[in-house]
């Protein structure tokens, strides 16, 4: 352990979770610990932060009671939702992308694989960096700014958009293609 011994919502200590994730190195363990702190902390915020009253006169007996969070910025909203519906299909056309980090700071790459879950593949690629990666042409990459988490942008081939597919990015089978990350 490595002295901290919080205990976490669920009563999982520092601990145990070290014990349980022994297959990553310490350091990630200790990344993710400080991680689950903080989300921690941040919700235990949100759930004291005292709201309002609503103005005017309580809703009737039985009355549906309506809530609402406030809206994400509509760009960002539909970044997140295109995002998160991506999923790699079946290919054998194969290509390879030279990813250059032309952003302001440094980012992660993130393959979204066959059930559309998150896949990092490059962390902390630096500003100007170029990383290659053989692909294929229906498998999406999506880029992360490595400490906001916030979704970038790819330009390739006069595209701009928060998802790379070659396929959309109208990339050459079997070729080469250099792909801009950009804010």
């Amino acid at each position: 352990s490595n002295g901290i011994n919080a205990e976490y919502g669920d009563g999982m200590s520092d601990e145990v979770l070290e014990r349980s994730l022994s297959f990553v190195s310490r350091e990630v363990v200790i990344e993710y610990i400080f991680h689950l702190r903080k989300e921690n902390a941040a919700l235990k915020t949100m759930l004291t932060t005292s709201v309002p009253p609503p103005s005017g006169p309580p809703p009737a007996a039985g009355a549906p009671i309506i809530c609402s969070a406030p809206p994400l910025l509509p760009e960002l909203a539909e970044d997140e939702i295109k995002a998160a519906n991506m999923k790699s299909s079946r290919a054998q056309i194969k290509f390879t992308a030279h990813f250059t980090n032309q952003s302001n700071g440094p980012v992660n790459l993130i393959w979204k694989d066959y059930e559309g879950k998150e896949v990092l593949v490059r962390m902390y690629i630096e500003k100007e960096v170029v990383h290659g990666e053989a692909t294929y042409l229906t498998h999406p990459f999506i880029v992360r700014d490595s400490v906001t988490k916030k979704l970038k942008r790819f330009n390739c081939n006069g595209v701009k958009d928060v998802v790379f597919e070659g396929l959309n990015f109208g990339v050459e089978h079997n070729g080469s293609v250099i792909v801009e990350i950009v804010d």
